[in-house]
């Protein structure tokens, strides 16, 4: 009988900590509007765990956004992402360092942002926009 309530408790364990694929309605609303706007390729599936959401766009974009839905990780697998989707303070201080140069990945940490340039630069930056580092990453 022991063996059985384990075996259970594991089953239900894994359920419940297992991505669920859910629809674009569903996502938060800050979460639903910040794809609307900084991304205009369709939403291929929308995947929600308990601490997060995945989104996934045609283009091979992927998202991930915490359960409150602000956006956490963004990576851009063929259309490079525009640094405005930055705090201006920060867009600005990257595109002045970096002229003309997009992103490919971008993420936001406990007190800095990592960055990493199409030209495999990455970069972090603190809240403040100040560059902590930055280093060619291949």
């Amino acid at each position: 009988m022991k063996t059985k309530s384990i075996i259970i408790s594991l089953i239900l364990f894994s359920y419940l900590s297992a991505d669920m694929i859910i629809s674009f309605d569903s996502l938060p609303p800050n979460s639903k509007e910040f794809i609307k706007k900084y991304f205009k390729a369709p939403v291929g599936i929308v995947q929600q765990d308990k601490n997060s959401y995945e989104v996934y766009l045609s283009d091979g974009t992927e998202l991930e956004f915490s359960s409150d839905g602000s956006w956490r990780e963004i990576e851009a697998k063929i259309t490079p992402l525009d640094l405005d989707i930055l705090p201006v303070n920060i867009a600005s201080i990257v595109k002045n360092e970096f002229k003309n140069i997009k992103a490919k990945e971008i993420e936001k940490k406990i007190n800095y942002y990592k960055i990493k340039l199409v030209n495999n630069i990455k970069v972090l930056i603190d809240f403040n926009g100040t560059i902590l580092h930055k280093e060619y990453d291949d």
